[in-house]
């Protein structure tokens, strides 16, 4: 039977972490250098700005939390302690999800480049059969034109040849027309 916890899913990480979340956009304005200092720490951090600037906002929102915690008595310690458990196992469950969503989008951007090789592939195959059937095609018209004019040159000759025989095609030229889908 299968591990619970292995089964990794979209809807079920969306319902068990964000139930009822919504995004808001925060805007403020800072001065330049405080700019400067923030993006010089994101780069130094490796991050993209955006997700850098998400987490500067998150680290103070919790140096604020722990300043409130160290000021608070004993029980809204209890509290936040409890909370803080809460937070770091769902951060745990989180990021192994997460590891399982990056896993599945690798096998899928794999199996995608696949297929694009493979659609790729089977253009050059159309595009060689498309040829070769243009040339087929123009084939068969020489042909037609061509037992047009022996049906021609026969007519003008008469039907039979001489010594009364009739005049009979060349041997597996019959064939040949009808695998051509021709009927002659």
């Amino acid at each position: 039977m299968a591990d619970p916890e292995a089964v990794c899913g979209s809807a079920d990480f969306e319902r068990r972490f964000f139930a009822g979340a919504e995004q808001v956009v925060v805007s403020i304005e800072v001065l330049a250098e405080m700019y400067d200092e923030m993006l010089a720490v994101i780069a130094q951090s490796g991050l993209q700005t955006e997700e850098g600037l998400r987490i500067l906002l998150a680290q103070g929102l919790g140096y604020a939390k722990g300043q409130l915690l160290l000021q608070a008595d004993d029980e809204a310690r209890a509290r936040m302690a409890a909370r803080l458990a809460e937070v770091e196992s769902m951060y745990a469950v989180m990021k192994r999800q997460t590891f399982c969503f990056m896993r599945d989008n690798q096998v899928l951007e794999m199996q995608n480049a696949a297929f694009k090789n493979a659609n790729l592939g089977l253009s050059g195959v159309v595009q060689r059969l498309r040829s070769e059937n243009e040339a087929l095609t123009d084939e068969v018209r020489l042909l037609r034109g061509e037992v047009e004019a022996a049906r021609e040159a026969k007519g003008e000759r008469g039907e039979t040849k001489a010594g009364g025989a009739s005049a009979k095609r060349p041997k597996g030229i019959g064939r040949l027309l009808r695998s051509l889908g021709i009927h002659a």
